[in-house]
């Protein structure tokens, strides 16, 4: 019995004493390509200089301004991040992530400005991937919609095309209903969250929709939660922040 007390006693201690991603990893993923934004490359109307820079992720606006992907999550409610790392690539600048509660983590990738028609090439390729039988898996894509600049079309040639399986698939970028989806489809995802109007991709979004997979909420409710986080952070109407991520082609 002394001896039995004492194996509890050093589990519990043991446990205590690891960090907290130790402790509990969840089997619900969600890999993020975060495509940072630059005023030099992308077809965009000009944000100021200092965070329209796509290669300084630090001060980007889709990933270290205030509504970024790495500074929101790392400071939202329930959020912990668990390390990043810089320089995975030339491409990819920085990579981070992130656990929900003990209910899911995120890897977000950020790339290179420039490198738009890579970011977009590896998330269709990881929407293509089955997800992992043990896994509940998704795949976002945030960024500007690179598919409106000409000089991106090739790119959609070397899109993958698979069978379908169940790998929810989001774009947070302009007009990515129409630019995307039937892409997504042939490669066999399911885009469960894109856009039918011009819109800011920033991570409140990202935040809203991840939560909702994690709780393993409908596709309805994970548009439905996407337009709320959008109305708040954009001080519009529920109706018009919904209305921007309208019912989808995959329905």
């Amino acid at each position: 019995m002394i001896t039995l007390r004492l194996i509890c006693l050093f589990t519990v201690l043991f446990v205590a004493l690891l960090p907290p991603c130790a402790v509990a990893m969840s089997n619900t993923h969600i890999s993020v390509i975060v495509s940072l934004v630059d005023n030099v490359s992308q077809g965009i109307v000009p944000v100021p200089a200092k965070i329209g820079n796509g290669d300084d992720p630090n001060t980007n606006l889709y990933w270290g301004a205030a509504y970024g992907v790495k500074t929101f999550l790392s400071k939202a409610d329930g959020w912990r991040k668990l390390g990043c790392e810089k320089d995975i690539s030339d491409t990819i600048l920085e990579r981070c992530q992130f656990a929900w509660k003990d209910k899911l983590t995120v890897t977000a990738d950020a790339y290179r400005g420039s490198r738009i028609d890579q970011a977009m090439l590896d998330f269709m390729q990881q929407a293509a991937t089955p997800p992992n039988a043990a896994k509940r898996e998704m795949v976002v894509f945030i960024g500007h919609d690179g598919l409106m600049d000409e000089q991106n079309l090739p790119i959609v040639e070397r899109f993958p095309k698979h069978a379908g399986h169940e790998k929810q698939a989001v774009v947070l970028a302009c007009m990515s209903d129409e630019y995307f989806s039937e892409h997504l489809l042939a490669a066999g995802s399911k885009p469960v969250v894109t856009t039918h109007s011009f819109m800011a991709p920033e991570a409140y979004v990202l935040e809203a929709v991840a939560r909702g997979f994690a709780n393993q909420a409908s596709e309805a409710e994970l548009r439905s939660s996407a337009g709320t986080a959008y109305a708040k952070y954009q001080h519009i109407s529920a109706k018009a922040g919904k209305s921007v991520f309208g019912a989808n082609r995959s329905n």
